[in-house]
C-alpha cells in the first residue's frame, strides 16, 4: 500500500492519467479493513457465497472435495480450502486434469467442485466434461469472470461463449448468478441434489455456476427465495419484460429506472437457470406485461440466454415481441472497465432502454 502509487501512475501518462487508473491507485493506498462503505447496500462478490455452502455442507457431513487449477484466490473457493485444508487439491493450471480428476473422485464417492476462470474451465475442461456426464461423473463448476467482466485481460480471458460451451451437455444444468445469496443458496441445492441422487441410485447431474468478477449487492431483494430452475421476479410493470442472468441484470434494473422516469413500467426477471429457464414464471409476466420481452447478457447472441428462452417460450405456445441483446459475434478486447464494454457493445442500460423504445 504505497501513497507513491498515484505519483507514478501520473509519471507513466505523462500528467494525463485516465480517471479509472487515478481511481484504482487511491484504491490501492487504503488498506481494505478502513474503507468505509459508500451505501447501506450490502455488496460482496457472488463468489463469496460459493464458498459459505461448501463449508456448511462439510460442517454437515458432506462429502464435497474441492479440486482447483491454481485460481481459487480469484474464484472464491480460496475460503472454502481455508477452512477446510483436507478437502481440497491444487492441480496447477491443468483444466483437463482438474475435471478428470473430479470425474474420478466422483465415482469414489465425493461431490467434487472445480473451479477456474470460465473461459478455461469452457475451453480446456470441455471433452472432460462431457466424458464425465457420459460416465455418469456429477459434480460441480464454480467459473468465474465471465463476459466481459474480466474487462482488462482482453479476448483470450473474456469467455463470450460460456453458456453455449456448456448447455447442450447432456444432465448438465448451467446456472448464471447475480449475488452471493443467490450463489450459497443455489449451491447447497446442488450438493443436497447430487448427494440425494447418489442415495436414491440415480446418476444425477452437474452443475455450471458461472458468475462475473466485481462487487455487486448481496441480495437482488430482502427475503427473496432462490430455488434451481426458478426465476426470479425482482419488481413488476405493466408495460414489458426485461429478463436478465448474471451481471446484466443489474443493467436491466438500471434500464428499469430509466424507463421509469418516462412513466413506463415494467418487470424485471433474473433467470439463472438458463439451459433450463422457468417457461412458467416468465410467461406469466409476459402476459401480465404487454408481451414485449426484451432479453440482456454478456455472451454471444448465438446459444445464449436469450436465443434458449424465447425458444423455450415460443415451444410452450406463448406469442410475444422480443430482442435479444448480447454480443453480435465478434471478440473482446482490451478496456478499463466492463460498463465500457457493455456500452460500446449495446448492452448497457441505454441500449436496453433504446431496444424496448423499438419494439
Amino acid at each position: 500500500y504505497s501513497s507513491d502509487i498515484l505519483g507514478f501512475v501520473d509519471e507513466i501518462w505523462n500528467g494525463n492519467t485516465p480517471e479509472e487508473f487515478k481511481s484504482w491507485a487511491n484504491d490501492l493506498t487504503v488498506k481494505p479493513e478502513s474503507k468505509e462503505p459508500s451505501s447501506t447496500i450490502k455488496k460482496e462478490k457472488a463468489q463469496a457465497g460459493f464458498s459459505r455452502a461448501a463449508i456448511k455442507a462439510v460442517q454437515n457431513n458432506k462429502p464435497v472435495y474441492s479440486v482447483s487449477s491454481d485460481l481459487q484466490g480469484s474464484t472464491g473457493m480460496a475460503a472454502f480450502q481455508k477452512e477446510c485444508p483436507s478437502n481440497f487439491i491444487d492441480v496447477g493450471i491443468a483444466e483437463s486434469n482438474m475435471v478428470s480428476t473430479a470425474a474420478g473422485m466422483s465415482k469414489a464417492g465425493f461431490i467434487p467442485v472445480v473451479d477456474t476462470f470460465a473461459a478455461f474451465g469452457v475451453t480446456k475442461g470441455n471433452l472432460p466434461h462431457i466424458m464425465a456426464s457420459l460416465s455418469s461423473c456429477p459434480m460441480i463448476a464454480v467459473y468465474s469472470h465471465t463476459g466481459f467482466q474480466d474487462a482488462a485481460d482482453g479476448a483470450s480471458h473474456q469467455s463470450t461463449t460460456y453458456i453455449s460451451a456448456v448447455s447442450a451437455i447432456p444432465y448438465a444444468k448451467a446456472i448464471v448468478v447475480s449475488t452471493s445469496a443467490e450463489a450459497e443458496a443455489l449451491m447447497s441445492s446442488a450438493i443436497d441434489k447430487i448427494e440425494a441422487d447418489r442415495i436414491e441410485g440415480r446418476d444425477g447431474e452437474s452443475y455450471f455456476f458461472f458468475v462475473g468478477r466485481e462487487n455487486f449487492p448481496a441480495e437482488l431483494k430482502d427475503g427473496m427465495k432462490y430455488e434451481l430452475g426458478k426465476a426470479q421476479v425482482i419488481r413488476e410493470g405493466k408495460d414489458g419484460v426485461l429478463v436478465g442472468c448474471g451481471p446484466s441484470l443489474f443493467k436491466a434494473l438500471e434500464a428499469a429506472d430509466l424507463l421509469a422516469q418516462n412513466g413506463v413500467e415494467v418487470t424485471v426477471i433474473n433467470n439463472s437457470s438458463v439451459n433450463t429457464p422457468d417457461v412458467e414464471t416468465i410467461g406469466a409476466a409476459l402476459k401480465n406485461a404487454s408481451n414485449k420481452l426484451i432479453t440482456v447478457e454478456d455472451h454471444q447472441v448465438i446459444g445464449g440466454m436469450g436465443s434458449m428462452l424465447i425458444h423455450a417460450l415460443k415451444d410452450n405456445g406463448f406469442e410475444f415481441k422480443s430482442k435479444s441483446l448480447g454480443i453480435k459475434g465478434h471478440f473482446g478486447q482490451s478496456a478499463y472497465t466492463a460498463n465500457q464494454l457493455y456500452a460500446k457493445n449495446g448492452i448497457d442500460e441505454v441500449a436496453i432502454v433504446g431496444a424496448y423504445n423499438s419494439l
